[in-house]
């Protein structure tokens, strides 16, 4: 059979077939893709099983599977992750051998099944139906619906973040970036502003050139110049989510062009950004908030000079301070100088994610483990 499909491909002709006939072939060699992608993903498991890798001195079944392939390792992990998955989704895994699921549709549908495996039929019929984006948006929800810890899932958001750099074979630099959504939702509405007058100045100046080059210019103009206009973040939130702490099935909370995200997150939005904040009861929003910085000016001020440095004992650090409500804007805390303090990311993080209390009285206030 692999010599036949061989033969084919070195004698294949594309162009004395007409359109509709190439539609239907084109059709017919995606659905046997897909269905040798299967087989292969259940060998690369078989061969993990067993642990044949070893024999050639590979790290892992991954690497082997990685050099087997001439894939990357982080394509080989996900195949096999894929894989083990499918073990405990029996409809999935049918679809997927049978042809009508992708590789990277399988991948979406285990990640989220896993996580709810209530979840499946309904992915699988989307799946079919919607696009690989809305999908993954799908998929999205329901891992957002299942996280049982609304606060362990936004600490673990933000232990993960990470940013490498490197360069390529052609000499060019290259980044690549993992941030906690609210970082990423800070970070994107400001890079997009400088995208946004670059490309209006190259317009005006007759330049025309890929959006994704004026994006790179962007990028050294934030980091060399800072934001070009007042950073502006838009949550949708449920209104019980928000009352509750954490979202349930059904309900949403998520950042504008970023996607669901923990309610301690959006919450923590709410201490010391500008924000735009949707309250939602079913499919009707309720309350909006517009745009503004919740911390007054004058009261920035007096913080400014209550704390030069960050107000947690023993901590000096007096670069990139946040104000920060003592009792959570969204639970109620009052925006005064009596209910707010400056601190540095790293303690704001540690109260917001990590469960730490504050302590004290105005002016005194300190940071303690939970």
């Amino acid at each position: 059979m692999v010599e036949e499909l061989e033969q084919i491909s070195q004698e294949l002709i594309p162009r004395t077939f007409d359109a509709p006939r190439s539609v239907e072939l084109f059709r017919e060699v995606a659905r046997a893709e897909r269905l040798c992608t299967a087989i292969k993903a259940r060998l690369a498991r078989r061969i993990e099983e067993t642990k044949v890798w070893r024999d050639s001195g590979h790290r892992s079944a991954a690497h082997w599977v990685a050099e087997a392939t001439g894939a990357t390792v982080g394509t080989a992990a996900r195949t096999l992750e894929t894989a083990r998955a499918l073990e405990q989704l029996p409809d999935t895994d049918a679809a997927f051998r049978a042809g009508r699921l992708s590789d990277v549709q399988a991948a979406e549908i285990t990640s989220a099944a896993a996580a709810d495996p209530s979840a499946e039929a309904e992915l699988l019929d989307d799946a079919g139906t919607t696009s690989l984006k809305g999908l993954r948006d799908c998929a999205r929800q329901v891992r957002a619906g299942a996280e049982a810890d609304d606060r362990a899932w936004a600490r673990r958001l933000h232990v993960q973040r990470k940013a490498h750099e490197w360069t390529d074979p052609d000499g060019a630099y290259c980044l690549s970036a993992r941030m906690a959504p609210d970082a990423g939702a800070r970070f994107s509405t400001a890079w997009k502003a400088h995208i946004d007058r670059i490309f209006c100045d190259a317009r005006r100046a007759g330049r025309r050139e890929p959006r994704a080059a004026y994006a790179a210019d962007a990028l050294v103009a934030l980091a060399s110049e800072g934001p070009c206009k007042p950073v502006e973040v838009r949550v949708t939130v449920d209104s019980a989510a928000l009352a509750r702490g954490h979202t349930e099935r059904g309900e949403r909370c998520e950042i504008d062009r970023v996607g669901p995200v923990p309610v301690s997150t959006a919450r923590a939005l709410l201490d010391d950004a500008s924000v735009a904040v949707l309250v939602r009861d079913g499919d009707d929003i309720t309350a909006v908030s517009s745009p503004k910085r919740t911390i007054p000016v004058k009261l920035r001020r007096a913080l400014e000079a209550r704390y030069p440095t960050c107000g947690a004992k023993d901590c000096a650090n007096d670069q990139f301070l946040e104000v920060d409500h003592v009792v959570p804007f969204a639970e109620g805390g009052r925006t005064e100088l009596a209910n707010a303090w400056r601190i540095c990311s790293h303690h704001h993080h540690l109260k917001t994610y990590f469960g730490w209390k504050v302590v004290g009285e105005p002016g005194s206030w300190d940071l303690v483990p939970p």
